[in-house]
Parts: structure tokens; C-alpha cells; sequence
């Protein structure tokens, strides 16, 4: 489970110019152009489509696609990326404007980081590979390559206070570390179950959660050298542990917010005891796709489901409610770290509610 840079380049060689180069055709509004990035500037009152490409020329864009992850680049948070089955897109401008990764090609884009020392450093997850960028997108090259061809890397996470650690998780549980911006990379765990989302924690980088499928969520304070099941915890709500989704409340710090098959629960004590917020839904009844708590106000949630925003600005004791401008389902949330009236949503055309 190890590789280097020199190895990737002789074996892959994925300095990926022109190569599987993305062709996005359509403009906003047409059949099946409902997709894409979304923008709000009211904390989801209104939204606006922007997904459109900076071209010279006939309008193109990429609201076709599902959009499968979102990142901002710490440094400037005016600069956003989507990742999609159908490749990379970034924005300089706050989504007005994307460009998409012609060098990475049309790969299905899993998970996406930002170096926060250097923005033009970037690492994406598509299919079996870690792929990085040091030149702001103009070149990529194969930084880590899963053997086994059917594994899939999950989350990509940068260490932010040192900008050299990057860690990769796996659909086959493997949870990996590189100290050295990519070269080299060695397995620190491995969980029996696929890894969902690895998040790391905003005032500690050495504290994660990793959200498995079937095994619950499990907590590292010590850079993944050792994991604690939390799941325990969770137990007495049930569904609590089936389609995990994190979202880490920054403002109060040691908190989450969990959603799941059960439908909300907070932790405010990192994950020792868990108290279940009360929705407009019974429990059970809603599948919950994305989930977001403001960077700046512990009391700002949101989710999305199948065709509805809801959010809260107490906590979670009362909700609203807002129809999505989509015919899909909102499957991304990101608030603006700088600005929480600003939300970006990625949407997923699904054919039928079923989880994910």
C-alpha cells in the first residue's frame, strides 16, 4: 500500500495534458441542466444556479452533472471547487465563473483538498488514485494508486498546520498517510467497512472522525494512530448509525452534528454523549443527503433531502423550510467560513429516494 511520485510517474505517467479532456455542452435551464452548483446569499432563502463556464462564445456549462463534493480553498474563499462523475471545476469568483480540469480529465471526482500554504496545491480523489496538482490545475500527476481496482478513495484531508501531511481514506477502510505532500505513503488503520467521510477537526488536526458504512463512527486523538468506536453512544437511536453524515460545529468546538437514518444528533462533548434534535419529520421518515452548521454560529443549521431545504437558526428548535430550485436532490452544503449568508449546494439527480 505504498507508492512514490517517481513511482507513479514511470508506471502512470498522469501528467494529464489533454488527456479524457471534459466536453460540457448545454446551457442552464434546458433539459436536464437543473444541476450543478447553486449560490445563496441569504442563507438559503434564494438561490441562484451558477454553474456556467468562463467560454468565449456559445454559453456552456456543467449543470448537467451531479456534483458529488465541494471545497473551498482556505486561503481564499472565493475560490471554489466541485467535483463531479464527470470531472473537476473550479471557480476563482465565488462560483460566477468555473473552469473545469481539462488536465485531469473526465474522471469521476470523489473528494477534493486545498493545500492551505499554497493554493495552487491541490489533491483529488477519483476512482483508485490520489491525484495532486502543483501548478493550479494545469498539470495533475498520480500521487497514490490503490491495486486493487475496484477500492475507491473517499475523503482526501490536509493537515493544517502542516501542509505536508495529507491523509487518504478508502471504500476498503483504509485510512493513509503521507508526511511528505504526497510522495510516500504508508496505512495507519484499517477499519472492516467503507470509509464514508474522514473529517478533520478545525482547532486540532490531529483529532478525526471517520464516518464507516455498517460500522459506525469512530474518533482519533492522536493523528489515526488509535481509533475509539463511538457507536456505543449512538446505539439508542436507531438508524443513528446508517448513512453517517459529519458536520463539524467550529463555533462551539469538541461538537458535531450527525445526520443519519435516524435524523439529527449533536454531540457537544466530542462524541462521549449524543443528544437527538428534534425535526419537522418523524424520525426515519426523511433521508437527509447533505448537511452544513455555520463555521461562525453554532445555532445556523442546514440539511437537504430529496427536493427541500430545511434550516434552523436556534439549534435546531425550530425549523424552516424551503422548496430546492432543482428537480434534484441537494447533496452538498457549503457555508462560507468568511460569510455564512453565503451557502453553496451541489445537487445529484437520484431516481428514487432510497439513501446513498
Amino acid at each position: 500500500m505504498r507508492t512514490s511520485s517517481k513511482l507513479a510517474l514511470a508506471a502512470a505517467s498522469l501528467m494529464l495534458v489533454g488527456q479524457g479532456c471534459i466536453q460540457i455542452t448545454g446551457t442552464p435551464g434546458g433539459s436536464g441542466t437543473d444541476g450543478g452548483v447553486f449560490r445563496s446569499a441569504d442563507r438559503g432563502t434564494n438561490w441562484q444556479q451558477k454553474s456556467s463556464l468562463a467560454t468565449v462564445g456559445t454559453p456552456r456549462s456543467f449543470a448537467g452533472q451531479n456534483v458529488t463534493t465541494m471545497a473551498l480553498d482556505p486561503s481564499d474563499k472565493r475560490a471554489v471547487y466541485a467535483g463531479t462523475p464527470g470531472g473537476l471545476f473550479f471557480s476563482y469568483d465565488g462560483g460566477d465563473a468555473w473552469h473545469g480540469a481539462s488536465a485531469l480529465g473526465a474522471v469521476n471526482v470523489t473528494s477534493v483538498a486545498v493545500s492551505p500554504s499554497d493554493k495552487c496545491t491541490v489533491y483529488a480523489g477519483t476512482g483508485n488514485r490520489v491525484m495532486r496538482t502543483r501548478d493550479c490545475s494545469r498539470t495533475w500527476e498520480n500521487v497514490y494508486f490503490d491495486p486493487r481496482p475496484d477500492a475507491r478513495v473517499t475523503s482526501v484531508k490536509i493537515d493544517h498546520f502542516d501542509a505536508a501531511v495529507v491523509y487518504a481514506a478508502t471504500s476498503k477502510g483504509d485510512v493513509l498517510k503521507s508526511a511528505d505532500g504526497g510522495a510516500s505513503w504508508s496505512p495507519i488503520h484499517r477499519f472492516d467497512a467503507e470509509i464514508r467521510q474522514l473529517l478533520m477537526t478545525a482547532s486540532d488536526s490531529r483529532v478525526m472522525y471517520a464516518a464507516t458504512r455498517g460500522r459506525g463512527l469512530w474518533k482519533t486523538t492522536d493523528a489515526g494512530a488509535s481509533w475509539t468506536d463511538l457507536s456505543p453512544g449512538m446505539g439508542d437511536f436507531a438508524g443513528a448509525l446508517d448513512n453517517l453524515i459529519l458536520a463539524e460545529d467550529v463555533a462551539r468546538g469538541n461538537s458535531l452534528v450527525v445526520a443519519s437514518n435516524y435524523g439529527l444528533l449533536r454531540t457537544v462533548d466530542g462524541g462521549s454523549s449524543w443528544q437527538p434534535i428534534t425535526l419537522l419529520t418523524p424520525s426515519g421518515s426523511t433521508v437527509i443527503y447533505s448537511l452544513a452548521v455555520s463555521p461562525k454560529d453554532s445555532n445556523f443549521i442546514a440539511y437537504g433531502t430529496l427536493n427541500t431545504l430545511y434550516r434552523s437558526i436556534d439549534g435546531g428548535a425550530k425549523w424552516t423550510t424551503t422548496k430546492l430550485p432543482t428537480t434534484r436532490a441537494a447533496t452538498t452544503l457549503l457555508i462560507d467560513p468568511a460569510n455564512d449568508a453565503t451557502i453553496y449546494m451541489g445537487t445529484t439527480l437520484f431516481k428514487q429516494n432510497t439513501g446513498f
